[in-house]
Formats: structure tokens, C-alpha cells, sequence
């Protein structure tokens, strides 16, 4: 499901189709799919859809504003990691889980004593996304006995039950992720019965006020901005009806 999620591949499937619809003298279905390829492609890459789509997402939940005498646990979620030994631990993080440990560390930074969670599985068997970025955040200067990690979850879904069963429901907490899957998150942490705040991190869309947002600009970034609201959007979807 995730590779119909993609434009481009959505759009190269589509055109397959219509080939082989042309072999097998099905012109008007061949004309059909081709129109939709084109459309498909027109649409996500060059409409203003894909910016509001995102802008949508990331505008759902407000920069948070530390309240420094309160101490909250900090549950970092996993982005992406590669285990490349060439690499340096914070060089092996994803651009994502980059940025998501970054506001995890201000934080954590912001209210001394507190806790840095760090979560995410290894899909290869090998050093977890949660082990690489706690690697990373000891690096930066994090000491290592306020790093704890969940290596288990593979999902979102999964790292709510597991912070759950671990830290319990009873106490706030706060929950960094892209801006873009914050929504998807709180709803998911919520429905586990958990007590989320907000910190959104990693947006994707920075409107520059001299600038026009919406434009018609054919962008691959807006193929990018595509792919992952709609894997936002489908996973909100999926979570609701197969979830709760």
C-alpha cells in the first residue's frame, strides 16, 4: 500500500497499465489510464494541493513553549537510520530523526533532571534507531543515565502500547515527532489512554511572508510533500477504523 502512496510510482503504474491496455488494442482504456496518469501527476507536483495538504497537517498543533519548572519525560519518536560504520552516530540519523532528536535535546536542555526517551526498531537486525540516536544525543553532550530507549516499536501504534506499558498512563509527557505526523501521533497516543504534549519539530513548510506559498510550480519537493501527507492522511484512516 505504501508504494500506491506514491505519486511518481502511482503515475508510472498508470502508464504501464495504458501500455499494456494499447498491446491488447484496448485503446479507449489506454486513453483513459494515460489521462489519469497525466492528471495524477499534474495534480501532485504542480497544483498548490500538495503545500496545503501539508500545510494542513503541520498547522494542526503550535510550537510548544517550555514551562522550565516543570519537569516532563521526553519521548522522542524513531525517523530513519542507517547503521553505516563509516558514519558517525548523528550522521547515520535521516534528515527526520535528525531534526526530532534536536528538539528533544532543547528540551531536555530547556528543564535539567528530566528524562530523554528515545524510540524506534532495527529493521536490519542490527544497532536500533533508538540505540543510534541515543548514541547521537550522548554526543552532544546528554548524559548517558538520562537516556532511556524503547527498541521494540516498529510503529506508531506500537510505540504507544509500549510507552505504556512501561511509564504507565498517569503522567504528561512530552511527544516529539515531525509536525506533519503530530496529528497522527496524539491521536494514536490519546487513544491509548496516555497523555501527550505536543512538540512538533521538523516542518517542512516555512512560509516566508514576502513570498507567495501558494504557487504552480512544478517541484519535486511537491511530490515529496504528496507522499508524505498522504501516508499521514492513510495512516489517520487506517488507525481510526483498524485501531481503536
Amino acid at each position: 500500500m505504501g508504494m500506491l502512496l506514491n505519486p511518481l510510482t502511482l503515475f508510472w503504474i498508470l502508464l504501464a497499465l495504458s501500455a499494456i491496455c494499447y498491446k491488447l488494442k484496448r485503446k479507449k482504456t489506454c486513453r483513459i489510464l494515460a489521462i489519469v496518469a497525466v492528471a495524477e501527476l499534474f495534480l501532485f507536483s504542480v497544483t498548490p494541493l500538495p503545500i496545503w495538504m501539508m500545510r494542513n497537517l503541520e498547522g494542526q498543533y503550535s510550537i510548544y513553549n517550555p514551562n522550565t519548572l516543570q519537569r516532563y519525560p521526553i519521548l522522542v519518536l524513531g525517523g530513519g537510520h542507517t547503521n553505516d560504520p563509516d558514519l558517525l552516530p548523528h550522521q547515520r540519523l535521516s534528515h527526520v530523526a535528525l531534526a526530532r532528536l534536536t528538539e528533544g535535546m532543547r528540551h531536555y536542555r530547556l528543564t535539567p533532571g528530566s528524562k530523554l526517551i528515545l524510540s524506534g526498531y532495527s529493521q536490519s537486525g542490527q544497532t536500533s534507531m533508538a540505540e543510534t540516536m541515543a548514541l547521537a544525543a550522548v554526543s552532544f553532550g546528554i548524559s548517558p543515565k538520562d537516556t532511556l530507549m524503547m527498541t521494540e516499536p516498529a510503529t506508531t501504534w506500537d510505540e504507544a502500547q509500549e510507552y505504556k506499558k512501561r511509564f504507565g498512563t498517569s503522567g504528561e509527557f512530552l511527544l516529539v515527532t515531525s509536525a506533519s505526523h503530530m496529528p497522527r501521533a496524539m491521536e494514536t497516543f490519546k487513544c491509548a489512554g496516555l497523555k501527550p504534549i505536543p512538540v512538533p519539530a521538523e516542518f517542512v513548510i516555512k512560509h516566508d511572508p514576502q513570498k507567495y506559498l501558494y504557487n504552480w510550480k512544478p517541484s519535486a519537493n511537491k511530490l515529496l510533500y504528496s507522499q508524505i501527507a498522504l501516508h499521514e492522511y492513510f495512516g489517520i484512516w487506517y488507525y481510526r477504523w483498524f485501531k481503536e
